[in-house]
């Protein structure tokens, strides 16, 4: 793995990579903790505290890793009674010498201040930091073929209870003789995922007009009749790779106008896996999608204090990151072979409720590969 340096002597990532998926990837060292990240053409460094020396030595894929402590006994020796983690970064790089540094756009700002107060220099890279994140090795796509099996498994556990569900007055789900609430339905995914070694974080399980919104997640009890959007994106324990998968389903028969914005949408997410492969502009595939739809009548724009219609992109990337390059929308990317893309199509009109279908595929030269298995139906 090779960076561009810009002319820089090296780059410099100071955080924690559990947050950082640029980090995660450089060092493949998974921390909570901040600890800094060096990379220059004789290699790739990490500095770190003494609780965390041996399991980076262990763990982390770099050239070498040394302990922040050694830098702070030096400095004690020169009379410095109390070196803060900046001082140790800049004895760092004095012993480097390195004196311009490319850091990402994100990197802290008074890190940033006390760095050039020591006479450093910084340049802040360009978006993305390692554009080699964006074509996945085929180790990362199964990281996050793992990821999708087990979404679908928590998508399973998830339209089976809204299935078992009885259907009491004002036509609220129970299960077990307890209101199956939005809320309850994403503890049964979480516990499932976890089941799995993946943690899920702001799933979606939103019914009727909240569906409507799209990163709604959905509270209070779920009704027959009303189309109910799951959207599940865990990351994987072990990997840190994401998966996202997204269904909609009504509990009972749905209204005419449900089945046909159904049947849209699949039409519509059919359009793009159909058209997508290496070289193709995401934005002309969304704008196809957006062209069906609207000559199908279901408009797009803002009525009455809110959007409607097909008002998102169609898909982005997948990985390390649950949104991450490229995009397949209105300021789509060029796809590349071996890009992670979402296909997620939706309308969403506050008479009728949401719908959205989303797989995940890969991008190959000649189209892609749906690493999604989960049938696409409406009514249970």
């Amino acid at each position: 793995m090779t960076i561009d340096l810009d002319g820089a002597d090296g780059l410099l990532i100071v955080g924690d990579s559990e947050r950082s998926a640029d980090l995660y990837y450089a060092t493949r060292f998974m921390a909570p903790d901040p600890f800094v990240f060096l990379w220059t053409t004789a290699g790739r460094t990490l500095m770190v505290g003494d609780l965390e020396l041996d399991r980076a030595r262990q763990q982390a894929q770099v050239d070498e890793v040394v302990a922040s402590s050694r830098y702070e006994a030096e400095l004690k020796e020169r009379g410095h009674t109390r070196p803060g983690q900046t001082d140790l970064l800049v004895a760092l790089l004095e012993d480097r010498g390195l004196a311009r540094l490319k850091v990402p756009p994100d990197f802290p700002l008074q890190t940033a201040d006390a760095l050039r107060a020591a006479g450093l220099q910084l340049q802040a890279a360009a978006a993305p930091l390692l554009p080699q994140r964006l074509n996945k090795t085929a180790v990362e796509v199964e990281a996050v073929r793992a990821a999708m099996a087990a979404s679908e498994e928590a998508m399973e556990a998830a339209i089976a209870a809204i299935a078992a569900a009885d259907v009491h007055e004002r036509e609220e789900l129970y299960l077990e003789g307890e209101v199956l609430t939005s809320e309850r339905l994403q503890r049964l995914i979480h516990v499932t995922l976890i089941e799995r070694d993946c943690v899920g974080r702001h799933t979606i399980a939103a019914g009727g007009r909240q569906a409507c919104d799209p990163h709604q997640q959905g509270h209070g009890p779920l009704r027959a009749g009303e189309t109910i959007i799951i959207d599940i994106f865990p990351r994987h324990s072990t990997t840190g790779y994401f998966g996202d998968i997204t269904r909609t389903v009504v509990k009972g028969e749905a209204t005419p106008t449900a089945k046909r914005m159904f049947d849209l949408v699949l039409e519509g997410q059919q359009l793009a896996l159909d058209t997508i492969a290496a070289g193709v502009d995401g934005s002309q595939i969304h704008a196809a999608i957006q062209s069906l739809f609207a000559q199908a009548g279901f408009l797009t724009g803002e009525r009455d204090g809110h959007m409607e219609g097909f008002f998102h992109s169609t898909g982005h990337g997948l990985g390390l990151e649950i949104h991450e390059g490229p995009r397949i929308g209105p300021r789509g990317d060029v796809l590349a072979s071996g890009q992670v893309v979402t296909v997620e199509p939706g309308l969403y009109y506050p008479e009728h409720g949401g719908m959205r279908i989303e797989d995940v595929v890969v991008v190959t030269d000649h189209g892609c590969d749906n690493l999604t298995n989960f049938s696409k139906y409406l009514e249970v």
